[in-house]
């Protein structure tokens, strides 16, 4: 791999003279694509100093030099030329020396005419060559704010008499601390112009540490940006070369594609009138068209904003994330109207082009499917007397509402609008007709020559009513209408009119259509009424992508996995939780398992991979080079993802020294770039008949072994399509394995949450309840083709096939205490196998991975075996949670403790949840009265934060033992007074071992209280039991040699004289069903096994209670069952041990047990408090108090 050094010595003239003719060809391609992508890696110094120019292609350098060289020194001025030709393109950029004077340069040039040249210049201000072609005339708004650091001392006045000298000054903030209002030190200063602010930040004191400030947002509209960030913050604007190759041969626009592009790109600058709108010359301006006429109404009243009318289900999350679509949006926020059943929001962009690229866009858009959006331009006063007659109550219904919108309509002037491929105004797009309503009228279609269906179903749509639209052969086509008039004006509006420069004619048809025809034609009516929910689907798994291609840079940066090119296609690193790098770093180590295995198997021998939905996916750069050599890797996805991809690749150098491509095929907006070893194919892999043809073009050879990679992607298609992909490969490809990485078990609380999470960002898991097992999954594959199927969950995958010493370093890299939400992710996720082979390869294959992974569940011919030893011996019983009624929210918490005090009052003490919508550690004492549900939270003591810890009660005390702050910070004994809540250390002494997620009870019998085990570092967990009087002090005492192992989360209560241990986590991670007896009456206490008949679930971080002669587990956690464990009622004389099924929600709310809290309400009745926790990166749930009762199961 060529390394910086050796790459600049490649680029030196030494080099240049080298004879090598083929260095010098792949020099002068990279100097071509850098011309192409304008030095897209060059940032300007200082920022802000060089502008982007829109010029007369006719105008020379020299001109423009002796133009622009009055307003400052230039640097540089750089022509934008055709490569071939090297004519210029009307484009330019000129670097000044000072960021002041090209501020000043824009100000006075922007919009002015050179002679001889009669068309005006466009000037931008660019902070970079390759920020010049997409930024807008606005832009410097950016540099009209300045933040300063000043003394505290400082006031307004002060700022305004020093910075005054260099322009005129708009507003000054001093930011001011809210609470004492003292000055914080910083401030922001605003001028009227940018190149006085620019002046501002070169000449004042450096002491004011000077900065351009963004121009202010509101807060809704940052967080929505730090909710989810767009992909033009992690990748910058840079754009593929290949774009002008394709682009050049096509001559216009599919309208199906622009109807499925919900991230367009930004929108041209739109040319201004060459005369102004007056009454003089009203007749004149009627020559405009409907976009260049709105975009100039908005530019003479400087207005960006607006108004956005939509059903009741929609909200302004949903409004907010489908304008800010189109680039520059800056606020979306709501519009207070009473009415029932419509919700409307005013929608503010950076620049008037950008509000009327979004309002052309989206206006009659269907959003959700059956609703049509209605975007419309903001106008003050029709807004004032919508929100006036509204809350005077004039409009019970929406009529009114609607009147005084369609009157803002008709001020902004007429719904027609041009499209690209028709000669006349259209109308704005219209609802489809029932796929089942009669036909009122058919009219034929006769084109001169062939024109797309597309362009005819997106014309005759726009006239209302339409069925659907049928082509018989290139030349006739038939379009169906449920309405006679509707009918009649498409006729009537469009016989003899122009569709793609293609003259159309029109007739009324008498031609009958036969039960085939209406069979196509209801599945074509389903298809488009699906088209944009599925294009609004595909840009939200897009948007899984940039998601997860942050997490893996986080996990790579943190050491879990090595990847040394993953970096490269982000322009910034986040830093994820523990839990969510473990997560990432678990499913790459499953997919290179999969890669691994597949080139065991093939030794030596050609083969390919494809990777569907691949993303940013780095997987064939850091194949080593035996590899690359005998593979044929390929990287499909959405032509726009595959784009971006694209162009990353070609700017940085790490990427680009491996990838330079050779070919480039591309079939309307689908693309293929190969160079025969790595080919990026750009496609929706559902259209399989385009994918055939590009997977062809690039060569890939259906006789060849392929592994084909599924990293999440199938889920996200709905049964149908994913099954007809899977039968594609299964056609296409003669030796096959298809690995699958996806989620299963959508039914307990963990899957609940995870699906929510993906139905809530748009991008839902089709296909989860379906094959919501891995049972289910092996045998789906085999019932669709493949011979053999086999599965492994990333639990077992964990715990069997990595090694303890990668356990051990895996621990090393950072703080974690998740193992609850870590192990319910890993039982969430599966590795699965689809081979169609040799029964050679596929035996080969089978008996690896058995030795491997050990616990895996197969699939051949219809039978599924495992030999993962499940335990389903649950007894279903009819119980329900039930919601405990409360005065206001209690308990939120999980890894907290709470005791009934006095039979009457539940103390909640400690634990992790949710303070001011932040998720932290608590320190807040919360007491229940359990008469009246009142709840009194109490803040006047000295407790501090504590997590997993245990508190026992004595008199008038509560004793708090140990627990931590944070992971390396552990907590020493605290006693509180219940009436005082005076706070007092104990057991200070260093020999007492500090541990947490140990377990405590008090015995009455003995006036003892017995800890045993819990964790003593993030690795170590330990068996030792510490005896204490009432008071806490501890007790020296002897225990038997024979005593449980080491374990943490288990739990410890009191029968009669014995301390009764039950579950925990053992120190290998995986939970027990032991249970053990302390018999805390003799001088050496001794610990003893008991025996049990029935079956009892291991499981750990669950709660335990003892009700006369029989013990009840409630919950926990346990990653190799099916579903969580449920109940389970031990008889203590017995042994006899049953366990229950419980449900998994609570009226509507899905429940998590574990790390949570029981109190017996009475001899059958559960009070539960708390527990839950984050759920991978989905989400909390922690869990609302709630009672079981189980009087049914007593006896």
């Amino acid at each position: 791999m060529m390394n910086n050094r050796n790459r600049s010595r490649d680029v030196s003239s030494e080099d240049s003279n080298r004879s090598s003719h083929k260095q010098t060809s792949s020099q002068n391609k990279r100097q071509q694509l850098s011309t192409v992508f304008n030095k897209t890696a060059d940032v300007d110094d200082p920022p802000f100093s060089r502008l982007f120019l829109l010029i007369p292609k006719a105008m020379s350098e020299d001109e423009l030099r002796n133009a622009f060289q009055i307003h400052g020194t230039i640097q540089d001025i750089h022509m934008v030329r055709d490569r071939r030709s090297q004519e210029s393109k009307g484009i330019a950029y000129i670097k000044y020396e000072k960021a002041s004077a090209a501020a000043r340069a824009m100000e006075e040039m922007n919009g002015t005419i050179i002679s001889p040249h009669v068309r005006p210049l466009k000037a931008i201000i660019s902070s970079s060559r390759r920020e010049g072609s997409v930024r807008d005339p606005d832009e410097h708004e950016k540099m009209l704010r300045l933040f300063v650091v000043i003394p505290k001392h400082m006031t307004k006045d002060d700022l305004r008499k020093v910075f005054q000298k260099y322009g005129s000054i708009i507003n000054i903030k001093v930011i001011v601390d809210k609470l004492t209002g003292e000055n914080k030190g910083f401030a922001y200063i605003s001028f009227s112009k940018a190149s006085e602010a620019a002046y501002a930040l070169e000449e004042c004191d450096p002491s004011y540490k000077p900065k351009f400030a963004e121009p202010f947002s509101s807060k809704r509209h940052r967080d929505n940006e730090d909710a989810l960030p767009s992909s033009a913050s992690i990748y910058g604007a840079v754009s593929p070369p290949y774009r002008q190759k394709m682009s050049s041969g096509k001559q216009h626009p599919s309208p199906s594609s622009n109807s499925n592009d919900h991230r367009p790109s930004p929108p041209p600058l739109l040319p201004l009138p060459t005369r102004s709108l007056s009454n003089n010359d009203s007749n004149q301006s009627s020559t405009l068209s409907p976009v260049s006429n709105s975009y100039h109404l908005l530019e003479i009243n400087n207005e960006r904003r607006l108004i956005v009318r939509c059903g009741m289900t929609i909200t302004n999350y949903h409004i907010s994330k489908l304008f800010d679509l189109v680039p520059n949006m800056e606020e979306c926020s709501p519009l207070t109207i009473n009415t029932f059943n419509e919700h409307y929001f005013i929608v503010r962009y950076k620049t008037c082009q950008f509000a009327t690229y979004a309002r052309e866009k989206l206006h009659a858009f269907q959003f959700p499917d059956g609703e049509i959006l209605s975007v419309q331009y903001y106008d003050e006063k029709i807004v004032n007397d919508l929100i006036h007659q509204s809350q005077n109550g004039k409009y019970g219904d929406t009529s009114g509402i609607g009147q005084l919108i369609h009157q803002m309509s008709n001020l902004q002037g007429s719904q027609e609008e041009y499209v690209d491929y028709c000669n006349i105004p259209l109308p704005s797009k219209q609802k489809y007709a029932s796929f089942d309503a009669p036909v009122a009228k058919t009219l034929q279609i006769m084109p001169q020559r062939p024109v797309s269906e597309d362009y005819i179903r997106d014309v005759f749509n726009r006239f209302g009513n339409l069925i659907d639209v049928r082509m018989v052969n290139p030349q006739l086509c038939y379009v169906m209408f449920s309405d006679e008039r509707s009918a009649d004006t498409a006729m009537e509006t469009m016989n003899g009119q122009e569709i793609a420069l293609v003259r159309i004619r029109i007739i009324e048809s008498d031609k009958s259509v036969d039960s085939t025809t209406a069979s196509v034609m209801e599945e074509a009516f389903r298809i488009n009424q699906r088209k944009s929910r599925k294009a609004r689907n595909d840009v939200a798994v897009q948007g899984t992508n940039d998601s997860s291609i942050l997490s893996k840079v986080s996990m790579v940066k943190l050491g879990y996995f090595e990847d040394l090119f993953l970096r490269e296609f982000v322009d910034k690193d986040v830093r994820r939780s523990p839990s969510i790098n473990r997560g990432y770093y678990i499913r790459m180590k499953a997919l290179e398992y999969a890669l691994n295995t597949f080139y065991s198997v093939y030794d030596q021998m050609e083969v390919q991979i494809v990777n569907l939905g691949a993303g940013f996916d780095a997987t064939w750069f850091r194949l080593d080079e035996e590899r690359k050599q005998r593979t044929h890797f390929i990287d499909i996805d959405f032509p726009e993802v595959m784009q971006r991809k694209l162009a990353l690749i070609e700017v940085r150098s790490r990427l680009h020294e491996q990838f330079e491509p050779m070919h480039t095929f591309s079939s309307l907006d689908n693309f293929a770039v190969t160079n025969e070893k790595y080919s990026l194919i750009g496609v929706d892999m559902r259209d399989s008949l385009t994918l055939n043809t590009l997977l062809q073009s690039v060569k890939v050879d259906e006789t060849k072994p392929t592994l084909l990679i599924s990293e999440v992607v199938l889920t996200y298609m709905g049964r149908s399509s994913c099954n007809r992909v899977i039968q594609w490969i299964l056609d296409f490809f003669q030796e096959c394995i298809l690995c699958t990485y996806e989620q299963i078990l959508p039914d307990d609380g963990f899957g609940q949450v995870m699906v929510a999470h993906f139905a809530k960002l748009g991008s839902p898991l089709k296909c989860i309840h379906q094959y919501p097992t891995s049972e289910s999954q092996v045998q789906r594959y085999t019932h669709l083709g493949f011979d053999l199927s086999f599965c492994v969950n990333m639990h077992d995958f964990y715990r069997n096939y990595l090694s303890s010493d990668e356990h051990d370093r895996i621990e090393t890299l950072e703080p974690f205490d998740e193992i609850e939400e870590w192990q319910s992710k890993c039982a969430h996720y599966i590795l699965l196998f689809g081979l169609r082979t040799s029964s050679n390869i596929s035996k080969q294959w089978f008996e690896q991975m058995t030795n491997d992974c050990k616990s895996i569940i197969h699939s051949k011919k219809d039978t599924v075996i495992s030999n993962n030893n499940l335990i389903d011996e649950q007894f279903k019983v009819d119980t329900q949670f039930e919601v405990y009624p409360t005065t206001m929210t209690y308990a939120q918490r999980f890894g907290h403790q709470s005791m009934l005090i006095n039979e009457k009052y539940v103390w909640t003490i400690g634990g992790f949840g949710t303070v001011d919508g932040r998720h932290r550690r608590l320190k807040t004492i919360e007491v229940l009265n359990i008469d009246n549900g009142h709840i009194q939270r109490l803040d006047n003591h000295l407790l501090g934060e504590c997590v997993f810890h245990t508190c026992q009660a004595s008199d008038n005390l509560i004793l708090a033992f140990f627990g931590r702050k944070s992971p390396g910070i552990l907590n020493s004994c605290t006693s509180i007074d219940i009436d005082s809540l005076q706070t007092l250390n104990f057991n200070e002494d260093e020999k007492i071992l500090r541990r947490w997620r140990h377990c405590s009870c008090y015995i009455k019998q003995t006036d003892k209280i017995i800890i045993f085990g819990g964790k003593i570092n993030m690795s170590k967990s330990t068996n030792d039991t510490l005896c204490l009087q009432s008071n806490g002090e501890l007790i020296p005492s002897q225990f038997s040699q024979i005593k449980p192992t080491n374990r943490n989360s288990a739990r410890l209560n009191t029968y009669k004289h014995f301390a009764v241990l039950t579950g925990g986590l053992l120190e290998n991670e995986e939970p027990t069903n032991e249970i053990w007896l302390l018999d805390t009456s003799q001088e050496i206490m001794t610990w003893t096994l008991f025996q049990t008949n029935g079956t009892i679930i291991p499981r750990y971080s669950h709660s335990a209670d003892i009700i006369d002669d029989t013990l009840w587990l409630l919950g926990g956690i346990n990653a190799l069952e099916r579903r969580p464990p449920g109940l389970c009622k031990i008889n203590l004389l017995t042994g006899d041990a049953i366990e229950y099924t419980i449900p998994t929600m609570c009226v509507e709310h899905p429940i998590i047990l574990y790390n949570h809290q029981t109190v017996l309400l009475n001899k059958t009745t559960f009070l539960i408090l708390g527990g839950g926790g984050n759920c991978f990166s989905f989400g909390a749930l922690i869990n609302q108090p709630m009672i079981l009762k189980f009087d049914h199961l007593v006896n």
